[in-house]
């Protein structure tokens, strides 16, 4: 556990946020797993849904902020898109990989952050639909409206979480969805000029 006080509590909670539902989920228990007194976290919390809320917003922060280097690092607009949404598949997998979900605390889960999903949504659809249009303008997507497509992707993916998140990874879902995207991919390039040919 983390030495900052605060720091201990949000990792805490998270965890048990996601083993137990936001309902069944006690501050005793994070304190516990925090190694802090339960005084301490409403020091920093006033409530247990101020740090339910809190982890949701630093959960949002840190998987934007993955995603946003993740797109640093390719090279070119096709890459970026690809690092994109593979960067987003890996974070749903890992929290499936860790925390393997009853679909009932996922939507328990889901009733609570839903309020917070949305700007979560909103800054992953931003960044997607930034790297269509500097592709577009670049030559190398033709894309009439990048907000539109990228925030299509984003829901798309979202979808996908409850399957994700519910079930363990399978072969044909992995194969299907490589594929899916291989054609969204492949689908945004712009086209290409055919030569002339002489008569």
């Amino acid at each position: 556990m983390s030495s900052d006080p605060r720091t201990a509590i949000l990792d805490a909670a998270g965890e048990i946020f996601v083993r137990f539902g936001f309902k069944k989920a006690s501050v005793e228990e994070i304190a516990r797993r925090a190694g802090v007194g339960k005084g301490t976290i409403y020091l920093y919390f006033e409530s247990k849904e101020a740090l339910f809320e809190a982890c949701v917003r630093l959960g949002n922060a840190q998987a934007v902020a993955e995603l946003e280097a993740a797109v640093r690092r390719a090279t070119t607009p096709e890459l970026q898109v690809r690092a994109f949404i593979h960067c987003k598949l890996e974070q749903i997998a890992r929290i499936g990989e860790k925390h393997r979900m009853k679909v009932e605390t996922l939507f328990e889960l889901g009733e609570e952050a839903l309020r917070l999903m949305p700007e979560l949504q909103e800054k992953e659809a931003a960044l997607l639909a930034r790297i269509l249009a500097e592709g577009t303008t670049q030559g190398a997507f033709a894309v009439a409206s990048p907000d539109h497509v990228a925030t299509g992707l984003v829901e798309t993916l979202s979808g996908l979480t409850v399957k994700l998140l519910t079930h363990s990874p399978e072969r044909p879902l992995k194969a299907a969805l490589d594929s899916f995207f291989e054609v969204f991919v492949r689908g945004l390039a712009a086209p290409r000029p055919r030569p002339h040919s002489k008569s």
